[in-house]
């Protein structure tokens, strides 16, 4: 079994930043995560400009990948020594936007620059894109995807990827089965504890009743999940945030992921999970306390 908590950092002009409640490695640790997956936030200010989330850019070359990713790794070795954890994959130049790669030699440079200059404790990579129809967009190629999946993995390392889906999506018309035997494991990202969130603060597009998870609950969850357990190497994104100190409800919407999983094809705990608590590690204890298994 395998836990992987989603740590934080910021990125802003060249520089990097912690959350500084996103969790030590003793505390992640404590917690019961095996790993640790360092990626970037992206937050706006209040006219829309990006405040942080754009990993720098030097250039497509091999060698401005590397330089690129042997500044971020010898940062975040710093702070997560002390927990296995993975390094995200900048796939965009622009992560404001959907297109603009940074194409594959600045990857296989990224991941070499990273690889070189961290200690034992890096074990893998992330790639950053979350689009389940990345190639179908025409975002990236899926022959890129499995070249830096070979590169990743010759160096016996882990490639992780967390798509997004949700209740209104046609799983089968995603590219999240076509990918998924790139990558070690694929934790797909339900929405359900989103979808919610959006219901109780009122920011909902559209009626309650266009959406399964609010007409039929976790029934509609249970069927994404096993939908995901079709996947050879398919697990789930538990998702929590800060929203359950103003809106205590959903606390019982991130314990339906418990339920939901229960109520699957599998019967149980699924033996990997991935950890979504948007930087403040308080917010898995504030969920576990109603229900431990989360």
């Amino acid at each position: 079994m395998a836990t992987y908590g989603l740590w934080y950092f910021k990125a802003q002009d060249g520089n990097y930043e912690t959350f500084s409640s996103a969790g030590t490695p003793s505390q992640l640790k404590d917690r019961g995560f095996t790993y640790a997956i360092a990626l970037h936030s992206a937050a706006k200010d209040e006219n829309g400009n990006l405040l942080y989330g754009n990993i720098p850019f030097s250039g497509y070359s091999y060698n401005d990948g590397y330089q690129d990713g042997a500044s971020l790794g010898r940062w975040i070795d710093s702070i997560l020594k002390g927990i296995d954890y993975l390094v995200v994959v900048p796939v965009l130049i622009d992560e404001s936007k959907t297109r603009g790669v940074r194409g594959i030699q600045y990857w296989k440079g990224w991941v070499d620059g990273v690889y070189d200059n961290t200690s034992g404790y890096q074990i893998g990579f992330y790639w950053y894109l979350e689009n389940p129809w990345q190639v179908s967009d025409g975002v990236v190629y899926e022959e890129d995807i499995q070249e830096i999946s070979n590169y990743i993995k010759n160096k016996w390392q882990q490639l992780i990827w967390i798509p997004y889906v949700h209740d209104r999506i046609n799983l089968n018309n995603t590219d999240i089965k076509l990918l998924s035997k790139y990558f070690t494991y694929v934790f797909v990202q339900p929405h359900y504890y989103q979808r919610w969130k959006e219901y109780y603060t009122g920011t909902l597009e559209g009626a309650p009743n266009e959406y399964p998870y609010l007409t039929k609950g976790v029934d509609a969850l249970v069927e994404i999940l096993n939908w995901v357990w079709s996947i050879p190497n398919g697990y789930i994104e538990m998702e929590v945030d800060g929203t359950i100190n103003s809106y205590p409800d959903l606390i019982n919407k991130a314990c339906d992921y418990v339920t939901a999983q229960k109520n699957s094809v599998v019967g149980n705990i699924w033996p990997q999970r991935a950890y979504y608590y948007n930087a403040n590690i308080n917010n898995v204890d504030e969920v576990r306390n109603q229900c431990p298994e989360w």
